[in-house]
């Protein structure tokens, strides 16, 4: 290949975006002054799974171009489809610091939010998709059963809010209070891309559909 055209064609590679990333992402989350827990976080096109590994295993569907979230009710052998909370224009926002680093192999960009709870950094990837939350990223159940108490969701942390929507994912976010104390770490552990197949961003079969949580 001739010089000029091996540069034309170096060029025009370099200006190709990547491919979106799909595979599975570790993470560990703490607040303090509570124990860490595990994360199993899969991406995969517009679709995410997220696996809670606290006291039992909650997983979470979300489907960002139709923005529903899945949760399934494993106990239940049930599951339960309620609409992904819409961005706040009037909430907190994400500051570009201009600050580059690379964690686990991943150029990230820092970011910051500031908010009551303190200042939150944030190390953001580009190409794994839109971050969808760790459970907290729905509405409210339309209803529950009387006389069960079952606990409500949280709310979205202030940095979640400003993250809501964007196409960036947190490699590592870290908060702390006016005083400079660590209140809360999130952090991925590994990364690793592979071919995931279409049936784990799918309920169950074999679980029925309920309308309210049991």
């Amino acid at each position: 290949m001739k010089p000029a055209l091996l540069a034309l064609f170096l060029a025009a590679v370099a200006t190709l975006p990547a491919a979106p990333f799909e595979g599975r992402i570790n993470l560990q989350r703490a607040t303090v002054p509570d124990e860490p827990h595990d994360l199993i976080y899969r991406v995969k096109g517009d679709r995410n799974r997220v696996e809670v590994m606290r006291d039992r295993v909650t997983t979470f569907l979300t489907d960002t171009k139709t923005r529903k979230t899945t949760v399934i009710l494993e106990d239940d052998m049930a599951y339960l489809i309620l609409p992904s909370f819409e961005a706040s224009r009037d909430g907190p926002i994400l500051e570009k610091t201009g600050e580059k680093a690379g964690l686990l192999g991943y150029p990230v960009q820092k970011y910051v939010v500031g908010s009551d709870e303190g200042t939150t950094e944030l190390w953001l990837a580009e190409g794994f998709g839109k971050y969808t939350g760790f459970g907290e990223g729905f509405e409210k159940p339309p209803g529950h059963v009387p006389g069960v108490d079952v606990p409500l969701p949280p709310d979205p942390a202030p940095w979640e809010w400003a993250l809501m929507g964007q196409p960036l994912f947190p490699l590592r976010v870290v908060t702390r209070d006016d005083s400079g104390r660590e209140t809360f770490r999130l952090e991925a552990r590994t990364i690793v891309p592979q071919p995931l197949h279409d049936r784990l961003f799918l309920p169950s079969s074999t679980y029925r559909k309920v309308e309210t949580w049991p």
